[in-house]
């Protein structure tokens, strides 16, 4: 088969690699549509940090992207809610589906969690075939679905849902999320729908704040008098919910002179290891803050019937399209964060 494999930093080429070929009893085989690339591949792109991993030159070579649809060509005899010809999506990553966290749904908490996509452990989706363990959990039908909302449940719409509401959003309170990217487009939609009374949106890419200010925010670009627009804004109270969604340093560290006493923070972003955060603010505050990884799977039941009924449209957000033989070009233009560069999706057959 093609895919997109990881050859170093800022080293993403279209080559041959091998089938994969199914790798327990409770895996699937997915021939796949459709893929795109998230923020969080940027990290490995860049060659930093994603956890505990370096991203380097001599990091082995693997298939890249945990964001990917497709259609089931091959099912291990452990694999009972799919069959072949079934239309799917993928969550980012997943659990070994065996072990006790994760047949109480709390994959998380899994010793062998694994994203799609960031080494060799699980190769990923950015190709045309992928072998994906624990299926029953980790796949979804797209039936109703778009290709598009498909390819968004697959990580970044549950990703915003999760990092909004552990910024505890209150109905008719204010929520600002730092980071217009798509999780944080989408988080701003979300908070309407949850029912804020008021969004403040802050991005320096001026498209990107237009996208915000359509669906009713109020945006704002970064610098050092940001906090006192917020709170000039807000008569000086701040806001309650405060969800960071880029994981840039500056998006971090610009969240918590936003929040007032007594609110809460929520971060999403993947951090670098020396990233850091003000202890007296928080203190002195009576700060909540809430950071983690998104268990997507869980996010699914509360998402679907949203987007099924066009509560959350998530629309326009796909601004650029490539073919699978072009993605090193994609990679390119992702990472450039040029005007009007959302978010790109990739064919792939």
């Amino acid at each position: 088969m093609h895919g997109l494999v990881f050859n170093g930093p800022r080293d993403i080429r279209y080559e041959t690699y091998p089938d994969p070929e199914l790798r327990s009893a409770n895996s699937a085989i997915l021939k796949v549509q459709s893929c795109s690339i998230c923020g969080s591949d940027l990290h490995m792109y860049h060659g930093a940090n994603i956890g505990n991993t370096k991203y380097g030159d001599d990091t082995p070579h693997f298939c890249v992207g945990h964001e990917f649809v497709g259609e089931v060509v091959e099912a291990g005899k452990d694999v009972h809610g799919f069959k072949v010809g079934d239309k799917v999506l993928a969550a980012g990553g997943t659990g070994c589906g065996t072990c006790a966290q994760c047949l109480s749904g709390n994959m998380l908490d899994c010793s062998k969690l694994t994203a799609f996509g960031l080494s060799q452990s699980l190769e990923g989706g950015q190709a045309e075939f992928v072998n994906v363990p624990n299926a029953d959990a980790t796949l979804l039908s797209t039936d109703g679905l778009t290709d598009e909302q498909s390819l968004l449940l697959t990580d970044g719409m549950a990703t915003a849902y999760f990092g909004l509401i552990r910024a505890d959003p209150k109905p008719g309170g204010t929520v600002a999320v730092v980071g217009l990217g798509p999780i944080g487009i989408i988080g701003v939609e979300l908070a309407f729908v949850l029912g804020a009374s008021r969004v403040f949106a802050i991005d320096p890419v001026s498209s990107r704040r237009d996208m915000a200010a359509a669906l009713g925010a109020e945006v704002f670009a970064p610098g050092p008098d940001l906090s006192a627009q917020i709170k000039e804004a807000t008569a000086g109270a701040g806001v309650q919910s405060v969800f960071e969604a880029s994981g840039a340093r500056g998006a971090i560290n610009a969240v918590l002179p936003l929040v007032a006493k007594g609110g809460s923070a929520s971060f999403i972003g993947i951090p670098e290891p020396d990233d850091t955060l003000p202890l007296p603010l928080i203190m002195f505050k009576n700060v909540t803050v809430r950071g983690g990884i998104c268990d997507v799977q869980n996010m699914w039941p509360h998402l679907v019937p949203l987007v099924q009924s066009g509560r959350v449209a998530a629309a326009g957000l796909f601004s650029h399209h490539f073919d699978l033989s072009k993605g090193a070009e994609a990679y390119r233009l992702f990472d450039s964060r040029e005007e009007g560069v959302i978010k790109i999706r990739i064919d792939v057959g």
